[in-house]
């Protein structure tokens, strides 16, 4: 009889654990937004840099309670284009918000930013080539 409560305190224990643990990094996402680009194009001669990503996040203590500022888009978007110094805007816009569960500490909200960056092909500079 006492083995059978040891092996039921057992596996309470162990469920109990897998449970919580369980959470622990696990992520929702929210939802997703897309957009054509962050300002008016006025022509179409222009260059895709490169793809660039941006993120910005907010801890919450218990869920419930802010830590931090809340996350940025706009801080997301200044650092795609701190990656790419000759970029004039970015296009092909697409918003990712998601949560992070870190049970039981808090949660982390999380915006997500990917877009083409491109620029006027005349402003590039190519990379002068040495003179032998």
């Amino acid at each position: 009889m006492r083995a059978m409560k040891v092996m039921n305190l057992k596996f309470v224990l162990s469920i109990l654990i897998l449970t919580l643990f369980g959470c622990l990094g696990s992520s929702v996402k929210k939802d997703i937004t897309l957009h054509d680009g962050a300002t008016f194009v006025k022509t179409s001669e222009y260059q895709v840099l490169g793809k660039g990503v941006g993120e910005d996040s907010a801890f919450f203590l218990l869920g419930m309670f802010p830590v931090s500022n809340p996350p940025n888009t706009e801080l997301a978007l200044s650092q795609i284009m701190e990656k790419y110094p000759n970029g004039k805007t970015v296009i092909n816009i697409k918003i990712q918000k998601e949560d992070r569960a870190y049970f039981p500490l808090g949660l982390v909200s999380v915006v997500k930013v990917t877009a083409d960056v491109i620029g006027d092909p005349a402003e590039i500079k190519e990379p002068e080539t040495r003179k032998k």
